[in-house]
């Protein structure tokens, strides 16, 4: 049997690169002699909405070989703590409600698992606090736009669970340079026009429209929504997720700091609007926004005057603004053959929790993996990478839903619909009843390649106000349970006295 020995990824900016420059520092790591060549378009632009990043992040630029101030500097990149959600449980007309998910799970002061008594004493009415102000210190850090490290902090560690902001272009570029420099990856700009299969149906070569074609034993599909290896030559079939998630579009601005010294912001806002929501992401030198929006719901142009009515631009105002219509859902395998592909080509959703660079980063991770030495390895490889990531598409849908089936909004068609039962998911409709009797618990969420952990969990049903009936804690007594939260609010105070803000952190640190 022959090893494979070229790898062919198709695609640039960042689930291209990000998977050219991961999977050849992997076998650079192990040994393998494999080449990896990077083909991408000239004149394809790329879409990079993906602005925002999972801590996932910090590792993966770590084990390519980054420099974390090098990375900072070269992609306008900011610190980032989580996410704000506003105005999601309620409608602004009525009342104004705010929650965090930060990264850092809740804090256990002595062992104590603050997450139960704060539902018995948010349920008995003794609870001012709201769930993640009450059970972590970085909702408190997020408040104040602090950082989550100092200057003697070392590259990719952390005082505070991060991950950053940052101009997806100019990312694509770094890991671009990264790569050809010092890992010895190919880079070759070529509009590939056809994909030829072999009689076992594998990919032989793919072709340029100039004619020329280029051999590989592996290919790696990152050609955006087009899918251009995966759904048009292998036509594996796309799973439409739209019957649960109809957000489908969204308009883009990025706009200038008021200031100089403006506040960087270090989370990502995330506001709910009459159909869909608006992201507002701080970089070092602007604001990258976007209303993300249901087209069954709302035309263009009422986007466009609901995301210019945020920034108080008036509606007839001519600006720059960019549009992007995507479809909701995932490839029903996103490994086939010898061509797996990675990005949008394999699926996406609404970018409300920043899952598209992490599932790129999460599949370019398990491909190296699970890389296999020769054909004759590829099918149980292939099958077990495809059992993860339809697991791992299904419960983001089920995580993404979540924000909006627990909202008390109903002043739009589209939160009427959200907010209905027809539209969810089995999955979350059956954990959803089991949690309105007995709180969530690790042992609901028993799939260890899932993006988001039990933490994730709280952080949304606790900060919607889903209070089960019955969450089982040890008796303590009380006078323990209130030293234990007051230790929270101490932290955070301290916290407030030690950290700089953002702006000030980034600035000292590069």
């Amino acid at each position: 049997m022959t090893d494979l020995r070229n790898v062919i990824v198709v695609g640039g900016g960042t689930s291209g690169w990000l998977s050219a420059t991961y999977l050849a520092s992997s076998f650079k790591k192990t040994g393998r002699n494999i080449k990896v060549t990077l083909i991408e378009s000239a004149n394809i632009p790329t879409i990079g909405v993906g602005e925002g990043t999972f801590p996932t992040i910090v590792n993966t630029l770590y084990e390519i070989g980054l420099s974390e101030k090098d990375f900072l500097a070269s992609c306008d990149a900011s610190f980032k703590q989580g996410a704000l959600f506003k105005n999601w449980l309620h409608d602004p007309q009525e009342r104004t409600h705010g929650y965090y998910h930060p990264f850092e799970p809740p804090e256990m002061p002595k062992g104590i698992d603050l997450s139960a008594y704060w539902v018995k004493r948010k349920k008995a009415g003794t609870m001012s606090h709201d769930f993640s102000h009450a059970t972590c210190v970085q909702a408190q850090l997020c408040d104040h736009n602090l950082a989550p490290k100092t200057t003697e902090t070392p590259e990719f560690s952390w005082l505070a669970k991060y991950a950053y902001h940052l101009d997806a272009a100019k990312l694509g570029k770094v890991l671009q340079k990264h790569g050809t420099e010092k890992l010895n990856i190919e880079h070759i700009f070529a509009d590939i026009e056809d994909v030829n299969i072999d009689n076992d149906g594998y990919i032989a070569s793919i072709t340029s429209n100039e004619g020329k074609t280029f051999l590989a034993d592996f290919f790696v599909d990152c050609t955006g929504f087009r899918s251009l290896l995966l759904g048009k030559a292998l036509t594996v079939p796309f799973v439409s997720q739209s019957q649960y998630l109809s957000v489908d579009s969204a308009v883009t601005l990025q706009v200038s700091y008021e200031k100089d010294d403006s506040p960087i912001a270090t989370h990502t806002i995330s506001t709910a609007q009459e159909a869909g929501w608006i992201w507002d992401i701080s970089l070092q030198s602007r604001r990258g926004t976007g209303y993300v929006y249901s087209s069954k719901h709302t035309t263009p142009e009422r986007a466009e005057a609901v995301l210019k009515a945020y920034h108080n631009i008036d509606a007839d105002t001519d600006i720059s603004l960019r549009h992007i219509h995507f479809d909701v859902g995932y490839r029903e395998k996103s490994w086939y053959k010898n061509c797996c592909a990675i990005g949008f080509s394999s699926g996406f959703v609404e970018p409300l929790e920043a899952t598209a660079i992490a599932m790129v980063e999460a599949g370019v991770r398990s491909l190296a993996a699970r890389f296999p030495q020769h054909r004759a390895a590829m099918d149980i490889r292939q099958q077990q990478y495809n059992e993860i990531f339809v697991s791992r598409w299904k419960n983001i849908i089920d995580f993404i839903k979540l924000h909006y089936c627990l909202s008390k909004r109903k002043d739009t068609a589209f939160w009427q619909e959200h907010t209905s039962s027809k539209t969810l998911p089995a999955s979350l409709k059956a954990r959803l009843e089991a949690w309105k009797y007995y709180g969530i618990t690790d042992g609901d969420l028993p799939y260890k390649y899932d993006l988001f952990t039990l933490a994730s969990w709280q952080y949304i049903l606790y900060g919607l106000e889903f209070l089960p009936d019955y969450v089982e804690s040890a008796p303590l007594p009380d006078t323990l349970i209130d030293k234990a939260f007051e230790s929270i609010q101490i932290k955070g105070s301290n916290a407030k006295k030690q950290l700089k803000n953002n702006r000030d952190l980034i600035q000292n640190y590069l």
